[in-house]
């Protein structure tokens, strides 16, 4: 440690004493140095200290430490209770509705279509020279065409649109067309084609008559069942080439069956 006694005036006797004393009580009040008994050994004279005024050195009170939680050095003894994990809460059971969810509706997008009527077809002209007949049946007529021909006269026509008048007094009627044909019993097309062509001129005739086509149903045939040829004795029930023309509210019947030749003889 360097000697930091400062340099004292050259006295002698007991002057010199006394103001080093002086000095040195001086400096150690006012800087708080503490000299060592390993560097100077120094004699104090009570009566120079007594001699010195009183003087009050205020030092600043020390700061307390933080207090610090005291950690203790020695294990612990105590073991910590094993901790359990919480009981996981078990799944609700799934819910099943009542019914099925309705399924979604998808319009389709709206697209103004401008609606034009049909065409009508073409009117069928009537031909003298054309061969056939119109009769009469319950719930209807009967058209008979020549064979392998689709041509009507004015008297088949006319019969047509007569039944066009009557089905146009019940609205809810609708008009049944049965086309046959005559023809090979190995060529199936040509008679259906043929019985198809006549019940379409049979149509056209209603149609122009003012009966719509959705109350109209052509039915071709070709070539009729042998059972449908029997019954009658005219010419017109037998002929294969024939347009059965029926409303649908009527149920057409076949004629009556002649009497048994023993009813004859018993009829008086």
């Amino acid at each position: 440690m360097p000697d930091i006694r400062p340099a004292l005036p050259s006295r002698s006797g007991p002057h010199r004493r006394a103001g080093s004393r002086a000095t040195l009580a001086t400096l150690a009040a006012l800087g708080g140095l503490a000299v060592t008994s390993a560097h100077a050994q120094v004699t104090t004279d009570d009566s120079a200290l007594s001699a010195l005024p009183a003087t009050k050195v205020s030092r600043p009170a020390p700061h307390a430490p933080a207090t610090r939680p005291a950690a203790s050095s020695a294990p612990s003894t105590t073991t910590p209770a094993p901790t359990r994990p919480a009981p996981a809460h078990a799944a609700p059971p799934p819910t099943i509705p009542a019914a099925p969810p309705p399924p979604p509706v998808i319009r389709p997008p709206v697209v103004d279509v401008p609606l034009h009527p049909p065409a009508p077809p073409p009117e069928v002209p009537a031909k003298p020279d054309a061969q056939g007949s119109v009769t009469d049946r319950p719930g209807g007529l009967r058209v008979t065409f020549a064979a392998g021909s689709t041509d009507m006269n004015a008297a088949m026509i006319d019969g047509v649109q007569h039944f066009a008048a009557t089905l146009l007094q019940a609205p809810y009627a609708r008009a049944e067309i049965d086309a046959t044909a005559s023809g090979a019993a190995d060529d199936v097309s040509t008679p259906r084609r043929l019985s198809l062509a006549r019940g379409l001129a049979i149509r056209s005739i209603l149609i122009h008559a003012g009966v719509a086509t959705t109350r109209i149903y052509v039915r071709a045939i070709g070539v009729p069942a042998p059972a449908t040829a029997k019954g009658s004795d005219s010419p017109n029930e037998t002929s294969p080439d024939h347009v059965d023309v029926t409303r649908s509210d009527m149920v057409a019947s076949a004629p009556p069956p002649s009497p048994a030749p023993s009813e004859q003889r018993s009829a008086p």
